[in-house]
């Protein structure tokens, strides 16, 4: 996992997606991961632009019992405003800025989606199905 590290302009989800795929591969060959080892490693996948935030969630959270989707509800809702001001740098006229809380809104809409996802990501494949099934 040292060399799976965000890729320049790959927002969260696509870094989550690579994460989820490489997990579950390895789920396939017998690796089991916890919560809190999924928040760490996504959090070290982090480049340099998120210290700050990885930072402040470290110091912030308890990260062994906190859940992946709020990570992600967190991480994406910083996406959200990192862009924004990146938006802003590029363009001439001033933008009206999004108000707090509907960083909040998403981040809670976004936890939501995903828990009800959850249990669809880390099922485990039966290798062996149909084996054993036939009597003669």
């Amino acid at each position: 996992f040292e060399l799976f590290k965000m890729q320049p302009k790959e927002s969260i989800k696509d870094l989550y997606n690579r994460l989820l795929d490489i997990t579950n591969g390895l789920l396939g060959l017998g690796k089991v991961f916890g919560q809190d080892e999924l928040v760490r490693k996504l959090l070290g996948c982090l480049n340099d632009e998120w210290e700050t935030k990885v930072t402040a969630i470290e110091e912030s959270k308890d990260l062994k019992t906190m859940e992946i989707e709020e990570l992600l509800g967190s991480l994406m809702t910083h996406e959200v405003k990192l862009n924004k001001r990146s938006a802003n740098l590029m363009e001439t006229k001033p933008e009206e800025e999004l108000e707090e809380e509907d960083y909040v809104l998403f981040a809670k809409r976004f936890t939501k989606f995903a828990k009800m996802n959850k249990a669809r990501r880390f099922q485990k494949k039966n290798f062996n199905k149909g084996e054993g099934s036939k009597m003669d």
